[in-house]
């Protein structure tokens, strides 16, 4: 047994498969990428990888199975896909997955293909599992609803994790009460009575993550550059497959070494020269509309009317989700009902969840005025929706 320390969960024990799986060098390759992508621009304590989460979630995947007392072949199942669950991630995590996915069209959770070869599929082999198994485990069918469902092991360690390096006193969610209250109901993962309110901080806890790290608007401007970068790199004959299997310093390396667009896209981010927001609103300001028409073509129109380089105009406009976990079971009196309709706060949260969603136009200082003009007129905005006053550091 090997016990690793992590300053999240205290002792994280390794043994057997979990171990073998952790010393893989498909597993190593997450020591090099960052699990919150771009996040460190703006704070930089936020440098913990996807390696760390994985093991944080195994770990809470374990307790949980230990408690539900599966048997021990269902715990190595569970176990090996918390383990396993963002092995298939590309470069800088969620950063560059908007940029690829045109190209591959299959999800970071997708990683059948990356079990079924080398060192990963000689350790399942041998200890007779069947990537497919794992596989549909990460994509929550049956006991892989611990892995992957409305609230799971992998939420609750990155909302945690992610507060404590980012140094955000958001991530507060007593974990704890909230496994030893979740139970099994006729196959189904449920949330008992006494686990409510925990499984209701959770829920508090993503919604303020959510517009303070995750959306915050310096990572969404860098993002934004990376991925047009990397699309640049792309079109220039660079393999998209390539791109998905490098970590982040390979990634750095390549655009650099593509010279051009690229290459200035990489040198903006490392010396933190990002875009600024000229347009940066919500949906009470937004027409409708323009949520149908591709980023593309709103940044030509835009680019158009103002006399910019199209290249030098980005448009961010984020898939607007609902937050799944209001669908939670949550067991009350014999009844298995949706946490929302237990908890009067999870349908406000919900609520306010898509308050915190944004629309943006980023673009160099020296063109910001120009762009906030041409927007104005593109997209039928009223004065006051346009943000273009922040300070050069925001």
């Amino acid at each position: 047994m090997t016990e690793i320390r992590d300053p999240v969960h205290g002792y994280v024990q390794l043994e057997g498969l979990a171990l073998e799986i952790a010393d893989t060098p498909q597993m190593q390759r997450l020591r090099w990428i960052k699990q919150l992508g771009l996040a460190s621009l703006v704070y930089p304590g936020a440098n913990h990888t996807r390696f760390e989460h994985s093991l944080g979630a195994y770990h809470l995947a374990d307790l949980l199975a230990k408690h539900l007392g599966l048997p021990e072949e269902d715990r190595m199942l569970v176990g090996a896909a918390a383990l396993l669950h963002d092995v298939g991630h590309g470069p800088l995590s969620h950063a560059t997955e908007a940029a690829l996915a045109p190209y591959l069209r299959k999800e970071h959770e997708s990683i059948i293909d990356i079990l079924k070869k080398g060192e990963l599929r000689a350790v399942l082999d041998k200890y007779g599992l069947k990537a497919s198994e794992i596989q549909a485990a990460i994509n929550g069918v049956g006991l892989g609803q611990i892995v992957s469902g409305e609230i799971d092991v992998d939420r609750m360690d990155y909302l945690i994790r992610d507060a404590h390096y980012t140094g955000v006193a958001y991530g507060v969610i007593d974990r704890l009460r909230l496994l030893q209250k979740m139970t099994l109901h006729g196959g189904e993962l449920v949330v008992e009575a006494g686990g409510v309110q925990a499984a209701t901080s959770l829920l508090i806890s993503r919604l303020l993550m959510h517009p303070a790290v995750y959306y915050h608007h310096v990572c969404r401007i860098s993002e934004c550059m990376v991925s047009a970068g990397i699309r640049h790199m792309i079109e220039e004959g660079t393999s998209a497959s390539c791109v998905k299997d490098m970590d982040d310093i390979e990634l750095f390396n390549s655009l650099q070494g593509a010279g051009g667009y690229a290459a200035e896209m990489a040198w903006r981010i490392r010396s933190r020269r990002i875009f600024k927001r000229a347009v940066y609103v919500g949906l009470e300001r937004l027409d409708p509309t323009i949520l149908n028409v591709s980023d593309k073509i709103l940044g030509q129109e835009i680019a158009h009317e103002a006399g910019v380089d199209a290249n030098y105009i980005l448009v961010d406009n984020p898939t607007l989700t609902d937050t799944p976990e209001g669908n939670f079971p949550a067991l009350v009196e014999g009844e298995v009902r949706p946490l929302r309709d237990v908890s009067p706060l999870v349908s406000i949260l919900e609520r306010a969840h898509r308050a915190t969603w944004r629309f943006g136009i980023y673009c160099r200082d020296e063109d910001r005025e120009k762009i906030v003009q041409a927007a104005r007129r593109c997209l039928n905005l009223k004065k006051n929706t346009v943000q273009h006053t922040f300070s050069d550091n925001e």
